[in-house]
């Protein structure tokens, strides 16, 4: 008996948490531009790096989810400090932090297309474990 409600009780939590959790809103889109202020990664235990950035905009710094930083080389991608991007995707608040998760980013013309225009993105799946939707899980990263 113990056991069956310890069971029903890590179900009930699982739900919740995964209930709460942040999705993609299409209608919730927005398009920001501005200069790449800091690249940060985050990576997860088996090696996969997630791809986060600060973009100084005329509105102020906008937090940027992107992708896993192999899906981003494997498209022939990649950003560094000082780049002028313009980003398309949903703002999301997660545990009190507001950042867009993108969907499409343009830089020197090329764009790079992240997400589906539902925001399923073009990685493999995110899972519950992969609430920011960088690609990896990890804590939040604080700038």
């Amino acid at each position: 008996m113990k056991r069956s409600v310890a069971v029903l009780a890590a179900v009930l939590l699982a739900a919740t948490v995964f209930a709460q959790s942040p999705t993609y809103n299409p209608a919730g889109e927005t398009t920001v531009s501005g200069t790449v202020r800091y690249v940060d990664s985050a990576a997860n235990a088996d090696g996969t790096v997630g791809v986060h950035l600060v973009v100084t905009t005329p509105g102020g710094p906008a937090r940027i989810h992107v992708a896993p930083a192999m899906f981003i080389g494997m498209n022939d991608f990649y950003f560094l400090v000082d780049d002028r991007v313009e980003i398309t995707g949903a703002t999301v608040t997660r545990a009190g932090e507001t950042a867009i998760w993108a969907r499409t980013i343009t830089k020197n013309g090329k764009t790079l297309t992240l997400r589906d225009a539902d925001g399923t993105p073009r990685w493999p799946r995110a899972t519950a474990e992969d609430p920011d939707g960088c690609g990896v899980a990890h804590a939040p990263i604080r700038y």
